[in-house]
């Protein structure tokens, strides 16, 4: 009997050392996947800001932001907010980063801009002085930043259409893209679509 409950002890403290090992490694292998998970992120983010760079140096631009579209909360009736943030961009010295002005921005602070987007994929703005309707909101807030030419376009899943964000170029003077340069942006839709998927 002595042999025996000594047997079941031993098997005991094994069992309960093998469970402990294990729940260590769970946790191990947790974490180290969250710390990987971060790090697969911040180059996606890598990579959305080398297309900005790319986009402002092949068009001259003063600057470039991509956006992506997130839920933010509701409203207190219970609708959901739509908002927008910056996770990539580009800029000259004579503008601040994107970043740190949208973040969490409500879509509804610029309904003309986000209306034309999803009617039309684009929101092209070739002078703030010209632009006197409307969106009152967004182009004074392109001229508090010396924003003349601001054009917008929109970045959808390649496989269910649905809107994702956005990538918009501006210019402090005033400049007008061609046929040529929007083909030049469009080329880059499905890179900075799966880049935001896989950011999710």
């Amino acid at each position: 009997i002595r042999m025996v409950i000594s047997d079941v002890i031993i098997v005991a403290i094994i069992t309960g050392c093998f469970m402990l090992a294990n729940t260590y490694l769970s946790k191990e292998h947790k974490s180290k996947r969250s710390r990987i998970s971060k790090l697969d992120k911040s180059l996606y983010y890598i990579e959305l800001d080398k297309i900005c760079f790319n986009i402002r140096n092949a068009l001259k631009c003063d600057g470039v932001y991509i956006a992506y579209f997130h839920n933010g909360g509701n409203f207190i009736n219970g609708i959901s907010m739509d908002k927008y943030s910056v996770v990539g961009e580009d800029y000259s010295p004579n503008l601040n980063s994107y970043k740190a002005i949208y973040k969490d921005k409500l879509v509804n602070n610029f309904p003309y801009l986000f209306h034309n987007l999803i009617v039309a994929n684009r929101h092209c703005i070739t002078s703030t002085k010209d632009y006197s309707f409307h969106d009152k909101m967004y182009r004074d807030e392109l001229n508090n930043r010396n924003i003349n030419s601001a054009y917008t376009y929109l970045i959808k899943d390649p496989v269910k259409k649905t809107p994702l964000g956005f990538v918009s170029l501006e210019y402090i003077q005033k400049v007008t893209l061609n046929e040529t340069d929007e083909r030049f942006i469009w080329k880059y839709q499905n890179d900075i679509a799966n880049i935001l998927n896989m950011g999710k």
